[in-house]
């Protein structure tokens, strides 16, 4: 019997952010399992090595686009892609496609191609961009949910993206893409959601419950690690990330913060924790990667999630439960699906800075009982998120599409 053969398409074939460290795991992984997985995306000098680099789509950089009128155009519709990816199609005849993040610069001109030649196509939904302009379902510091049932003119009116001509042609994208031809709908037989809340949100702006399976990102294997000293934040310093509700939580304690990340808002931070006296508690340790933010993601206290914005399925929280970590995180998005509170973490409400003191104030108030029973509650939730079980997962989903 041959090999199943599959086609894993996203914009990034290097390790830019979660979504695309997601993507190149499943292409290690399920090579291993033994199905063939021809990868596609943008051509770049970051790619890992593929035989089929020859059938990448042209590196488009929105931050220096060269020719803007090129870019826009290819932000719609990708036609150098399309004419690419369908002839890595026919060359390779696969079996099944799974699309990750195409949005912009390859744009959904590929699933166009699957569907001439009856390839099914299933696509994980790494955040929030079918039924919001600027992927966030948050704006000018505050939920969003204005542009949900399609009112996509919202994100000019409120000027999402700061910048009239961005928000103007992200709200031509969605109207044309959702609306006109509803290309995303017609094209992909499946999609795969990483949290039931935006399973929710996508239902609620009317998209067919029976065509979304929800199925979590994976987590590392569990490995508890004892407990430090000091807390942790890390992650993007973005405004959307609400370090600043952690800082002014934290001056009303008497613990201390590492932070490991980089960010727009680091410098707003830095200054944050000079007006609130707390250069003797937080150290900002920049990006920080591998060993070194391993290291402390282990001697950790506690995490802090402190979000702002509804996070789909962050992976600071996989990562921190697989190390038996307590998190303290803001009760939004899909968080509360492997949060429970006094159980598995602490919640509290998005922004409330007297709250999330109060919870972090708890966790020195835990007997050591309590937290041996948290503990194996974090073990008997994370185990069953583990890559391997996340896997038999998806390939039970590639087998029904």
């Amino acid at each position: 019997m041959s090999k199943m053969k599959i086609v894993q398409a996203n914009k990034f074939l290097y390790a830019k952010g979660g979504a695309d460290k997601y993507f190149l795991s499943l292409i290690t992984e399920l090579t291993k399992l033994d199905l063939e997985i021809v990868p596609f995306g943008m051509a770049s000098n970051k790619n890992i090595a593929s035989p089929w680099s020859d059938y990448f789509s042209e590196n488009i950089d929105y931050k220096n686009p060269g020719n803007i009128f090129k870019a826009a155009t290819r932000l719609i519709w990708n036609r150098e892609a399309a004419h690419k990816f369908g002839r890595l199609l026919d060359q390779t005849k696969p079996d099944l496609i799974h699309a990750h993040n195409i949005y912009h610069q390859l744009s959904p001109s590929i699933l166009v191609e699957a569907k001439k030649r009856k390839i099914p196509v299933v696509m994980t939904l790494h955040d929030y961009k079918l039924i919001c302009p600027n992927y966030l379902l948050f704006t000018h510091g505050h939920h969003c949910e204005k542009c949900l049932g399609g009112n996509y003119y919202n994100c000019i009116k409120n000027n999402c993206y700061y910048s009239y001509p961005r928000s103007t042609l992200a709200a031509l994208e969605s109207f044309l893409h959702q609306k006109v031809w509803h290309v995303y709908r017609d094209n992909v037989d499946l999609f795969i959601s990483p949290s039931n809340y935006l399973k929710e949100k996508m239902v609620a702006a009317g998209w067919d419950s029976k065509k979304i399976v929800v199925l979590i990102n994976p987590a590392p294997v569990y490995s508890p690690q004892a407990d430090g000293e000091r807390l942790l934040y890390f992650g993007r310093l973005t405004i959307e990330k609400g370090v600043e509700v952690l800082l002014r939580a934290l001056a009303l304690t008497d613990e201390k913060l590492d932070i490991a990340g980089s960010g727009e808002n680091e410098e707003n931070l830095k200054q944050l924790v000079k007006e609130l006296k707390l250069e003797d508690k937080v150290t900002f340790h920049g990006q920080l990667g591998g060993e070194l933010l391993e290291n402390f993601q282990k001697k950790a206290k506690a995490v802090i999630l402190p979000s702002v914005w509804a996070e789909n399925m962050s992976l600071v929280l996989l990562e921190s439960l697989a190390l038996g970590k307590i998190v303290i995180a803001s009760a939004s998005g899909g968080t509360p699906e492997l949060i429970e509170e006094g159980k598995t973490g602490f919640l509290f409400p998005p922004g409330d800075f007297k709250t999330l003191a109060q919870k972090i104030k708890e966790l020195n108030n835990l007997s050591v009982d309590k937290r041996q029973e948290m503990a194996e509650l974090i073990k008997n939730k994370i185990t069953p998120l583990e890559l391997q079980e996340h896997l038999k997962k998806l390939i039970n989903i590639y087998k029904i599409v």
